[in-house]
């Protein structure tokens, strides 16, 4: 029987040491997958044993594997594959296909068996979900250019798990050629796969949506725990891999309307749980055998990484994308992921890798995984020496015809980006007669923006080849609306040297940027996070019946010394700036009204106006052309065209400017 003081004990070890290392490795700015590793390798048998019930280690590392799986899951959705570019997917299995094949021939020379080969290759063709996702998120470049591509190879690898899992088992049978026992093996797993998928997809949603009517998050916590445990629980039942059931749940549970509130409910089970996950497999690591083969090991590592480079790069380009991209998402593949580990237990339970080859592969994933983050750091200098070495910048970016139109027109706006921003600017610009082109680097973007009538290129405007196309030195106006930060800044320096006089207008997420981007040559950055305070302070002043031109006058306050009053950080200054903000809200202000051609006001004498007929509005001036009529008289009759100029306090001068809107319809 299980000693519970000793299992508390080793927990509590477990627990404060993953905590201790991933506190480290945050304050270094590298993945806490890492520093889970390492803390189980140091607790280890082989390192300093400090945990004596590995086996109770083990079932929570199951666990949190099932738990891992399951949101990896309910981040698939099957409805993504039909969103993800064609060109994206294929990449993706060409990317494993390669690495597979690669790594066969290898093993193969070097005298492996072909179902250990076959399944090495598996292994090191997939990549660590977790770690490049969290990276770019961190470096808010998942929504980037090669954010994306990396999104759509990584959802093809994790897919490409599935059938990776159902194989294992049968590798070692081909080797002795008993196809019935392959082929039933096969049609098991396919029939527990389908009864999985029928059970989440029919009875697991109804459950939930009865859950989600009782309004009770334990209710709803404890019941996706149960569906977690019970798919895992069904997967093993059927010879499948525990964590298998769970991701195929997650994946059928992606569609249902609830499946933000599941996410929520299940994320902090699978972030304490998955560091012990990662710590038990840490252990599993012999640090003797790891410091005796060191040489070999890191000669391996580093074999992998450029095999991995290579695959990922020749994939990625194969389908047209350019280098710089090509490069830089390559570099964030060329680690091998948390799959493997799923995979490499189940070999070593299927007797496909003996213990040497279990330690080699083990050291071999959880090192490129280290080393990720400083590769991923890397790659955009990486990749910007290679376009400038070997490719010297003469890479077709753009094909076809088209540019010529762009090299033609002059004085218009370079918009880079066609997301949402990018195409309401583009439909005011055609609206209004603006000239402008458009450079976006997901092609999917590009066709729709060609088959709306777009002026629309394929290009990166990091490269000034792309720029000279789209006429910068001709361009008026450059708009960056990308949601890469270092893309951005790239593209805001080469932009100013290409053109002195071109007026850059950046959109940013954080006001913490203005001053980078100013001062690399930006005249004007929009911090996303700012406008969403100016407009939540407008709706709270609208709430108090504040005139919306006291309410506009505030905003331009704000605006004003680019966003001062929110990046101050001196309370002293900010009491001053909210002293000013205080004052001029109290004070009376100027209005002009402007007396359009249908107004019924023309015509009229300045008499009949309420500005003078004792509502506390003084009417000083109107202004008629190129000449203003100082204190008119009340018989003066207004024109269509005329501004009339008005000036007293918030509220009477807000109801009178209502009044007279009112009229001019």
């Amino acid at each position: 029987m299980t000693d519970l003081p000793l299992v508390l004990r080793d927990l509590s070890i477990v627990l404060a040491i993953a905590t201790a290392v991933a506190l480290l490795f945050s304050k270094l700015r590298l993945s806490v997958v890492p520093a889970f590793l390492v803390a189980g390798a140091f607790m280890g048998p082989s390192g300093a044993g400090l945990v004596t019930e590995i086996r109770m280690v083990e079932t929570l590392a199951e666990f949190g594997v099932a738990l891992f799986l399951f949101t990896v899951g309910l981040d698939f959705a099957v409805s993504n594959l039909g969103k993800m570019q064609r060109r994206v997917l294929w990449a993706g299995g060409a990317q494993v296909a390669a690495t597979i094949a690669i790594s066969v021939i290898g093993l193969k020379i070097y005298g492996l068996d072909a179902p250990v080969a076959i399944f090495a290759g598996f292994l090191l063709s997939l990549s660590s979900t977790a770690i490049v996702l969290k990276v770019y998120a961190d470096r808010l470049e998942t929504d980037s250019g090669h954010g994306r591509i990396s999104f759509g190879i990584l959802l093809f690898q994790d897919l490409a798990a599935i059938p990776m899992m159902l194989l294992i088992p049968s590798l070692r049978e081909w080797e002795t050629g008993h196809s019935p026992e392959v082929l039933f093996t096969l049609l098991k797993g396919a029939g527990g796969v389908a009864a999985i998928l029928l059970l989440a997809r029919f009875l697991i949603p109804r459950l939930l949506k009865e859950v989600i009517r009782i309004n009770s998050r334990e209710i709803l916590a404890l019941t996706v725990l149960m569906v977690v445990l019970g798919t895992a629980f069904l997967a093993g039942r059927w010879g499948l891999p525990l964590g298998m059931g769970t991701f195929l749940a997650g994946m059928v549970i992606s569609e249902s309307d609830y499946v933000h509130e599941i996410a929520a409910q299940i994320l902090p089970f699978r972030d304490v749980f998955n560091g012990v996950s990662y710590v038990s497999v840490g252990m599993l690591l012999n640090l003797p055998f790891l410091a005796g083969n060191l040489p070999l090991i890191l000669a391996m590592v580093a074999g992998v990484v450029l095999m991995k480079v290579f695959c990922a790069g020749a994939a990625v380009r194969a389908v047209g994308y350019p280098w710089r991209l090509t490069v830089v998402t390559a570099a964030g593949l060329a680690q091998i992921g948390e799959f493997s580990f799923l995979l490499l237990s189940q070999g070593a339970r299927e007797s496909l890798v003996t213990f040497a080859g279990y330690q080699y592969l083990l050291a071999v994933t959880i090192l490129t995984m280290m080393a990720t983050p400083f590769l991923m750091r890397a790659a955009p200098w990486v990749a910007s020496s290679f376009v400038r070495h070997v490719v010297r910048g003469r890479e077709p970016e753009d094909t076809g015809a088209e540019t010529s139109g762009a090299e033609r027109i002059e004085n218009h706006v370079i918009v880079s980006g066609y997301g949402m921003n990018g195409k309401n600017l583009a439909r005011v610009l055609r609206s209004t007669h603006v000239p402008y082109v458009v450079a976006d680097l997901n092609d999917a973007m590009v066709r729709e923006g060609r088959e709306a009538g777009e002026p629309i290129f394929y290009g990166d405007v990091n490269n000034p080849e792309i720029l000279d196309r789209l006429g910068v030195g001709r361009a008026r106006m450059l708009v960056l609306a990308i949601s890469d930060p270092m893309a951005t800044r790239r593209a805001v320096a080469v932009a100013r040297r290409a053109n002195p006089r071109l007026a850059i207008l950046v959109r940013t997420r954080y006001v913490a940027d203005v001053d980078d981007l100013v001062a690399l040559g930006a005249n004007a950055v929009i911090p996303e996070e700012f406008e969403t305070s100016v407009e939540i302070f407008s709706r709270v002043l609208r709430e108090y019946h504040v005139p919306d031109h006291v309410i506009s006058q505030q905003e331009e306050l704000i605006r004003s010394g680019t966003y001062r009053i929110l990046r101050e950080r001196v309370p002293s200054r900010n009491e001053g700036l909210l002293s000013e903000f205080e004052t001029f809200l109290r004070r009376k202000v100027i209005e002009v009204f402007f007396v359009s051609p249908d107004s019924p006001w023309a015509g009229r004498p300045l008499g009949d106006l309420p500005a003078v007929n004792g509502a506390g509005i003084v009417l000083l001036a109107v202004l008629r052309g190129d000449r203003a009529i100082v204190q008119p008289s009340p018989e003066e009759r207004i024109e269509a065209g005329d501004k009339l100029v008005l000036f007293g306090g918030h509220g009477p001068l807000a109801t009178t400017l209502e009044e007279l809107s009112r009229g001019s319809r």
